[in-house]
């Protein structure tokens, strides 16, 4: 069904063909139906809309004043078009996602079913990598959204927003260290641990921290997962360093002490939600990255 009048649309045609019979090839109709329409609205209207001469039609003054009105009407179901298609790819398309490992488990883990629940008609392509790796997807256009630890590494890059992700050392019940309600990066010197490859946020900061320190730490392993460290951690009477949310599973599950690292720098550092300053987002990325904002201001609220 057309919104707009089919005598309104043909007056339209015929002021911007200037003759009934343009217009009639324009809208590939016959003559005689744009006549019938044209003359059913000087009817209604009382008025003569044209002025008919050897050289075609030309508006009167009453004419100039219903086509203004026609092209704004036009104008008009135009942007509700536009808005209804935006309004209903809401509820549909895909979105690619790139983060870092540390947040699979929980965090977009639960943002992802609730996704599903609440919009099932956007799908998710989640992809886990470093941080400098998540940056250039983002800044490259592979994907709509990252998660990166940290601050944004690129300037072509937007900070939506931020969650706190302290840095923690994770141990094994069995460690010299898990008893301990905290400890200093000084403590720390001489620790035999399996830590995230360069590549990763996390890395950087703690070698940060241990260099300021001046403490040395005794690396057996490194690696680019997250979930292996975890492992070799829970079997083992070596150590890692990750957000206590990261390994809340096997915290939880008894295999995995976290104990708060004491530096004001480790304490505050945080998880970032960036998206490309120059990319236009689809009508689905805007709203998944509108979700995930929320979910990681309500999980900052939690943990503070």
């Amino acid at each position: 069904m057309a919104i707009e009048s089919a005598a309104l649309r043909y007056f339209r045609v015929v002021t911007e063909c200037g003759s009934i019979k343009q217009a009639a090839a324009a809208l590939r109709i016959a003559p005689s139906a744009i006549s019938r329409q044209v003359q059913g609205l000087e009817d209604e209207l009382s008025v003569k809309l044209f002025k008919r001469g050897a050289r075609g039609m030309s508006l009167t003054d009453v004419g100039h004043m219903l086509y203004r009105y026609a092209v704004e009407n036009r104008q008009q179901l135009d942007s509700l078009r536009s808005g209804v298609g935006e309004f209903a790819s809401l509820r549909r398309g895909h979105v690619k996602i790139a983060t870092v490992e540390g947040l699979l488990v929980r965090f977009l883990s639960d943002f992802v079913v609730d996704l599903s629940r609440d919009h099932p008609g956007i799908s998710i392509s989640m992809t886990a990598v470093g941080s400098r790796d998540v940056a250039d997807m983002v800044g490259q256009n592979d994907v709509d959204l990252g998660l990166v630890f940290g601050r944004a590494p690129r300037r072509d890059l937007i900070e939506l927003a931020h969650m706190r992700q302290s840095l923690c050392l994770i141990v094994s019940p069995r460690h010299r260290l898990a008893s301990r309600r905290s400890c200093s990066v000084r403590e720390l010197a001489g620790l035999r641990v399996v830590v995230p490859d360069s590549s990763f946020g996390i890395r950087q900061e703690i070698d940060k921290a241990c260099a300021r320190a001046r403490v040395p730490l005794e690396v057996h392993h490194e690696t680019n997962s997250l979930a292996f460290a975890q492992a070799v951690v829970a079997s083992s009477h070596l150590g890692t360093f990750l957000p206590r949310s990261t390994a809340l599973p096997l915290i939880q599950a008894g295999a995995l002490v976290a104990v708060p690292l004491r530096d004001k720098r480790l304490e505050a550092t945080q998880t970032t939600l960036v998206q490309s300053s120059v990319a236009r987002a689809s009508p689905a990325a805007k709203l998944v990255a509108d979700l995930v904002v929320a979910r990681m201001e309500a999980d900052g609220r939690a943990e503070a």
